[in-house]
């Protein structure tokens, strides 16, 4: 029996421009608000439980749909000012803009939906053994990118849902023995006859002997080929 084969259809999805008003009723475990509309699950980063928000949709999916925060209507009174001034461009952070409080509790709230699934267990809530909520990471690994026009480096963490790189001179999620080292790092670096080979920094604050460690990766001319520097040095 012939078959012959027939190319599928491309299906173009077109953007919804339509806005329109949801209430956001809890946080999934990424951050993002969670709203329902047309019988769906909304996620919306940056809106926190019991806003109103105008928002588009990005993402229209049979089960669940994404949207982005056009304008809010009204504010939780626990929503913070990001002590970051990146935040809400890279995408290392996606909870500053909720206070602490709210933070481990919607974490809290998620890990016991996720054993309640998995085990069809019901764990009762406990109390939040929580670290401070800035200054804890002592390693971060850091987007290099040399840039023709300008003939600079460029230094910072990728963009929340892009590779773009974001320029960062402040991360107070950091060590402050890290995020001190942001700027004269950068510097240190623009500085090399190698800067247009740079790869991804990875640096971190180790507490022995009070000492930072830098591992850079290069590009050499060879695609799989890499060398790693490792530049160990007091803290000033």
């Amino acid at each position: 029996m012939a078959q012959f084969y027939s190319p599928k259809r491309r299906v173009t999805t077109r953007q919804n421009t339509q806005i329109f008003t949801v209430t956001v009723s809890d946080l999934d475990p990424f951050g993002q608000g969670v709203a329902r509309h047309n019988g769906k699950a909304v996620f919306i980063p940056g809106v926190l439980p019991g806003e109103q928000a105008e928002i588009q949709l990005t993402e229209d999916k049979r089960q669940f749909a994404k949207g982005k925060l056009k304008r809010l209507l009204t504010r939780s009174p626990q929503r913070v000012e990001p002590r970051c001034p990146h935040f809400g461009v890279c995408g290392g952070c996606q909870q500053q803009h909720a206070d602490e409080s709210l933070q481990q509790q919607s974490k809290l709230a998620a890990l016991g939906r996720m054993i309640a699934r998995e085990t069809g267990v019901s764990v009762p809530p406990e109390a939040v053994i929580a670290g401070p909520q800035y200054g804890y990471r002592r390693r971060a690994r850091l987007g290099l990118m040399w840039q023709p026009k300008q003939q600079t480096l460029q230094m910072g963490f990728r963009q929340s849902g892009s590779s773009e790189l974001v320029t960062v001179t402040r991360c107070p999620v950091l060590a402050p023995e890290l995020e001190q080292l942001l700027t004269p790092l950068r510097a240190c670096l623009s500085g090399l006859q190698a800067v247009k080979r740079l790869g991804m920094p990875n640096w971190c604050w180790r507490t022995t002997g009070r000492c930072w460690c830098c591992a850079i990766w290069m590009r050499s001319g060879r695609p799989t080929a890499k060398r790693c520097w490792h530049l160990p040095g007091k803290m000033p």
